[in-house]
């Protein structure tokens, strides 16, 4: 597999606080890769470099051979990457399928003024934005939702909604933070096969996560972060029996 991401001696800072430091690691397209650790290790601090909502102090990151180290955050969705995120960002004001027609500026070429004076491509345009919008709302099995008011759903569908709307983007490159969280073991097994779903699609997946079963069971290789540092980057079965792993969730002395 080739490297689609590679993260090159990244650190970041917030005043005298050392969120990262020296972050080093490659993700390969195709996989799903996880990333653990306690909270406040950095792991969506790193998410947050990876999409230009912050940018690095050092070091260098690079998407499909693009540096994106220094790129805003719509230059980096252009480029192919798309998030969700740990505390939902759903438009509560607009339906399901408005709400995922937002991601799809990335792929269409009208502007402001085309958009204003209703060109003959804006309405072709429209016509195409809503295809793929239900394409990626029947994706992830909301397509028969596609009108319902976004404000009426429970959060399990808010989940699948917000991930549909990085789906409509097109990327090759999906951070999932924490898709998990706050679901029931029914849901959390209904995102897993979703989460596989993604990959299988051929979209490259990184995933922050506290479910254990969840990114043991699905992941490709996992990276422990621990106090901004990387304390451990492996398969499964390697991370699980490395004592320093278990010492940082566990509270007990490395052997």
């Amino acid at each position: 597999m080739s490297a689609l991401l590679e993260v090159n001696s990244v650190s970041r800072r917030f005043g005298g606080v050392e969120a990262l430091k020296d972050i080093t690691f490659s993700v390969h397209g195709g996989e799903i890769f996880s990333i653990i650790g306690p909270n406040g290790a950095g792991k969506t601090t790193l998410f947050n470099l990876l999409t230009g909502v912050f940018y690095a102090d050092e070091g260098s990151i690079l998407f499909n051979s693009h540096d994106i180290t220094r790129k805003r955050t719509f230059e980096i969705a252009r480029l192919g990457i798309q998030r969700t995120f740990q505390n939902l960002q759903i438009f509560l004001n607009m339906n399901c399928i408005e709400n995922v027609k937002t991601a799809c500026h990335t792929r269409i070429s009208s502007g402001m003024i085309s958009g204003c004076l209703r060109l003959k491509k804006v309405i072709q345009e429209e016509r195409i934005v809503e295809k793929w919008a239900m394409e990626a709302l029947d994706f992830v099995g909301m397509k028969d939702l596609a009108l319902a008011p976004s404000d009426t759903l429970p959060y399990g569908l808010l989940k699948r909604l917000e991930i549909a709307r990085a789906l409509a983007a097109k990327p090759s490159l999906i951070l999932l933070d924490e898709p998990a969280a706050g679901l029931n073991d029914t849901e959390t097994l209904e995102m897993r096969h979703l989460i596989e779903s993604i990959s299988r699609s051929g979209i490259t997946v990184m995933l922050v996560e506290h479910n254990m079963s969840l990114v043991m069971e699905i992941s490709h290789r996992i990276m422990v972060l621990n106090y901004g540092q990387c304390l451990k980057l492996g398969t499964p079965t390697e991370v699980q029996k490395d004592p320093e792993v278990i010492a940082a969730y566990l509270g007990e002395a490395a052997g």
